[in-house]
């Protein structure tokens, strides 16, 4: 099996050395048999000549080449020759025992020589075998040379696939061919350590290579050793431009890289940390310790925070203070990385630096927003606690002289059409502004008038002479309308020199939200003063009106005493008159009655007028005939059916005036008949009549305030609209038709709807 490996290794050389080894293992195989026979010839020669001594020596030669060629069979090739050679003694030697004891203790020797010679030759394939596994499987191309002509001795497979070779084909003969920068000096030299060239493919075309060459012991061969490098320069080219490209990045982003060998020296920086610490250049920061650039009351948290960072943990970032090497300083955010120490690579420190002073300038300016928007809502709070503007003002002045820190304040309304602003509300201690300014008094002429904002700083030096020496500074703000300024509101520091410039933003802000509720305030007073002033004229027309009723209920009673004395007077008359008079009396009788209708539907109208029905159950039965009593002389007739209804004591008024209008309108022989029918959840009464009946065209207007109808004998159109108005008081309804369909001058037929009282629904 190692012979075939050898061989196989063999067979991978070029062809030169492919034919140099089978020539010389050709002869190797050819030298065993013919140094064998040349053995036993001599051996048998010497024999027969009585020579014992020389041709033993000769069965040396086959064995050690056998034991070369064949380590593991040249044992046993030994004792065939030994056997052969024993033999050959026995059958040639003429001497006796001592001949024979010789020969055994040679093929001994015969023995020890090929165990020895197999052994080594063993180990030397085996080194061999080692070594030109390491020459053929390196990935590193490898060829041998004669440093005196270049000419090659051995090369690898890898070295001939770099040179563009098929496996086995040996197309160069010299170094030269392949390396034409070879150098004459390589095998006189030490040799040569990671040399950069070119080398030539059989194609003629070149490649990057790195090379190394040294001389072996006997420095007759010089051992190359090639590595192509076209992978790794395009590696390098890539980490190159990986680099290049990193740098641009790093350099045209605005936040500030600074990387530390960790935290104790500065050993990079990009552009934007340059520019933020304000350096010249990079030489400015690189070097430098990195707490230096600290401001001196941040230097313990940056401290505290880099040794978190160096324990592995991942802090949020840290807000602090920084300075650059001209001492200015700054707000920053810190965020710091940790990059381990990895083989070669030095552990270090990342630090990312924003310049945040916009931020905190934003963040100052939310807060003071939000001041200004808590003051306001405050002071609108407590404004709007009331509508009363004797409580409004007064808090919302009180407010904002608290939040603000003011001494004293007041607050003036102008009403439309007036010059003068009265002083509404005073806060402050000593605080005695006048009870109404003009309009065009300054600085009150700007703000009443033009709605701008007037801000005095250092009053004493602008109005050396104004009688309050003690005031310092003075604001008048607008408080604003839908049609201009309705007031202002002006206060004042007896400390401060000037108003800062947002707490005149606060104070405007504060004007304009007051404007709606002083506003909506000076309104309500108006409001309320129009209202008194109705009230007291609706006083006044109450007692008129109560006056008025009294008169009434005056006339009406005693004109219906008197109505009643005449018509019991006329009666009694009537009865013993004669015909010429009884006419008289009857028509003065008649007139009586319709001056009682009168003042019945008068009083009934009133009692309508005075508010809502209460429903209660009410009989229809008693009602009607206690209304056809009242018509002695009519002729009615009546079903007696009985019903409940829901109604109130004025529902005997629709009966009173639909059998009054009959008996009007029919004259003396009309028949009157009244039918009551119950239905689903309503009572349905027909007041039905033999006279003169309606015309179609009147129908529809029959129930309407003061319609009369065409006959001689006129009414004054209350009775219809009081049947209708009852009738929709108690939830029902009135229609005018004929007693006989289609034919109205047969008669007309009066039906209304009343509610039906039922115990159970009621009780539910």
């Amino acid at each position: 099996r190692k012979r075939g490996v050898v061989h196989c290794m063999k067979e991978g050389r070029q062809d030169r050395h492919t034919g140099y080894a089978l020539t010389k293992e050709r002869l190797l195989s050819c030298g065993i048999p013919v140094s064998a026979l040349v053995a036993f010839g001599a051996t048998a020669y010497c024999l027969s000549a009585g020579i014992f001594v020389v041709c033993s020596h000769l069965f040396y030669v086959p064995i050690v080449l056998a034991a070369y060629r064949y380590p593991d069979r040249g044992v046993a090739f030994a004792g065939v020759l030994a056997t052969a050679y024993l033999a050959e003694v026995l059958l040639l030697s003429p001497g006796g025992g001592i001949e024979v004891a010789n020969a055994l203790l040679r093929a001994g020797i015969f023995f020890v020589v090929a165990a020895v010679v197999a052994h080594l030759s063993s180990r030397l394939q085996a080194r061999e075998s080692r070594y030109r596994g390491i020459f053929e499987t390196s990935p590193a191309g490898i060829f041998l040379f004669r440093p005196g002509d270049g000419g090659v001795e051995e090369m690898n497979q890898q070295c001939a696939g770099m040179l563009g070779c098929p496996a086995g084909e040996v197309p160069f003969l010299n170094v030269p061919a392949f390396w034409p920068d070879h150098p004459e000096w390589v095998g006189a030299g030490p040799g040569i350590a990671g040399l950069d060239c070119e080398l030539l493919r059989r194609d003629g075309t070149r490649f990057p290579a790195l090379l190394s060459a040294n001389p072996l012991p006997d420095r007759k061969v010089v051992c190359a050793v090639v590595t192509e490098t076209t992978e790794r320069n395009r590696m390098e080219e890539r980490l190159r431009r990986s680099e290049e490209t990193f740098r641009v990045i790093l350099n045209t982003v605005d936040v500030g890289i600074v990387l530390t060998d960790p935290g104790r020296r500065i050993v990079e920086v990009n552009e934007a940390a340059v520019r933020l610490f304000g350096g010249a250049g990079r030489e400015d920061l690189v070097g430098r310790n990195p707490q230096s650039l600290v401001a001196e009351r941040d230097r313990e948290t940056v401290r505290a925070y880099r040794e978190r960072a160096l324990r592995g943990e991942a802090p949020v970032p840290l807000v602090c203070t920084l300075c650059g090497p001209g001492g200015a300083e700054w707000p920053a955010e810190v965020s710091v990385t940790l990059l381990k120490k990895n083989g070669d690579a030095p552990e270090r420190l990342i630090l990312a630096i924003r310049d945040i002073t916009e931020r905190c300038r934003a963040e100052e300016e939310m807060r003071e927003e939000n001041r200004h928007l808590s003051i306001i809502n405050e002071v609108i709070a407590a404004a709007t606690a009331s509508r009363d503007l004797n409580d409004l003002l007064p808090v919302s002045l009180a407010k904002t002289l608290t939040l603000l820190e003011f001494d004293l304040g007041a607050a003036y309304l102008a009403y439309p059409g007036i010059d003068l602003a009265h002083l509404r509300a005073c806060v402050g201690e000593g605080c005695a502004p006048p009870p109404c300014v003009h309009r065009d008094e300054p600085p009150y002429r700007y703000v009443l008038i033009d709605g701008e904002a007037r801000f005095v700083d250092r009053f004493q030096e602008k109005y050396p002479g104004h009688e309050d020496l003690a005031v310092r500074s003075f604001a008048a703000v607008p408080i604003p309308g839908d049609d201009g300024p309705v007031g202002c509101i002006a206060v004042a520091s007896r400390t401060r020199e000037t108003i800062p410039e947002s707490e005149r933003r606060i104070l405007t802000a504060i004007a304009e939200e007051l404007g709606s509720a002083v506003e909506k305030g000076m309104l309500q007073e108006e409001l309320e003063a129009a209202l008194a002033s109705a009230n007291r004229y609706l006083d006044e027309a109450n007692a008129a009106a109560a006056e008025v009723n009294l008169y009434v209920d005056i006339l009406t009673h005693d004109i219906n005493n008197a109505n009643t004395a005449a018509m019991g007077y006329l009666q009694m008359f009537l009865e013993s008159a004669d015909e010429s008079d009884g006419v008289i009396v009857e028509k003065s009788l008649a007139a009586v009655y319709q001056s009682n209708d009168i003042i019945r539907n008068v009083s009934t109208l009133r009692r309508l007028k005075a508010g809502s029905a209460e429903l209660r159950p009410v009989r229809l039965e008693p009602v009607i005939r206690g209304i056809c009593n009242y018509y002695t002389d009519a002729r009615i007739a009546y079903d007696g059916s009985d019903a409940t209804v829901l109604a109130d004591d004025l529902v005997g008024e629709i009966f009173a005036n639909l059998i009054g209008n009959a008996v009007k309108f029919g004259g003396p022989a009309v028949e009157i008949t009244i039918s009551v029918r119950k239905g689903e959840g309503t009572v349905s009464v027909t007041v039905a009549d033999t006279g003169p009946g309606i015309p179609d065209d009147l129908k529809p207007r029959f129930f309407e305030r003061y319609r009369r109808g065409v006959t001689a004998k006129n009414g004054k159109g209350l009775g219809l609209y009081i049947v209708r108005t009852l009738a929709e008081r108690y939830g029902g309804s009135v229609r005018a038709g004929d007693r006989v369909p289609d034919r109205p001058e047969e008669g007309a037929a009066v039906t209304f709807t009343l509610p039906h009282y039922r115990p159970a629904a009621a009780g539910a």
